[in-house]
């Protein structure tokens, strides 16, 4: 803005100030204490909303971090392997299979590059 404009503001402000009279003055002040008193239990209002969600998110996260895991379904599942078991037998096919691994690489390699 510029000073011309905030002076011809400034003009009318105070021009609306020495005309207004006191009936008016008084009730504006009357209004303005009404709208105040009116605000502050808005504010409280807000606050129980807030406070429900952050307590039901403190809730669902401890859930997730502090739930154990079934012991029985491990349990069972322990006693049922056989320590004595291998888990992967090492049968013929198989140990064809690891002693052509490199040959597998180099096939792998070869293809990358190779256009078709």
């Amino acid at each position: 803005m510029t000073n011309q404009t905030i002076e011809n503001l400034q003009k009318d402000l105070q021009e609306l100030e020495n005309n207004t009279q006191a009936r008016d003055i008084f009730r504006l002040a009357q209004a303005r204490n009404k709208a105040l008193s009116q605000s502050s239990p808005k504010q409280r209002k807000s606050f129980f909303p807030v406070l429900g969600a952050s307590m039901a998110s403190i809730l669902l996260v401890s859930f997730f971090f502090f739930q154990e895991a079934p012991t029985s379904l491990n349990d069972e599942f322990i006693s049922d392997l056989n320590p004595e078991e291998p888990l992967f037998e090492m049968d013929d096919e198989n140990l064809d299979l690891y002693e052509d691994l490199d040959f597998y690489y180099w096939l792998a390699n070869n293809d990358q590059g190779a256009t078709g």
